[in-house]
């Protein structure tokens, strides 16, 4: 299952991080967020590519590995949920 489309917002609190990536998909059983909250809409912007990239050549539990070196001066990230959707056997 594919990642959502990210919805990109302008934080209006005083924090360091004005912009922030969000994407979620949620169904009975599986669930998957991605958000990440930087300092530039182009950083953001930059998760939400790096994300779909990994997603489409399968590394997506190798995210982590795969941020831009000294990213986080500039950018935040979470992730979390069921990486692997497994199919219901129907009897």
């Amino acid at each position: 299952m594919l990642v959502r489309r990210f919805q990109f917002k302008r934080i209006s609190d005083k924090g360091g991080f004005p912009w922030m990536a969000q994407s979620e998909i949620e169904t009975p059983g599986f669930y998957r967020g991605f958000t990440a909250v930087g300092r530039k809409l182009a950083d953001v912007k930059e998760f939400a590519a790096l994300v779909r990239w990994c997603e489409r050549t399968g590394s997506l539990e190798r995210l982590a590995e795969k941020h831009p070196p000294h990213f986080e001066g500039r950018l935040q990230t979470t992730w979390g949920g069921n990486w692997y959707h497994q199919k219901v056997k129907r009897s």
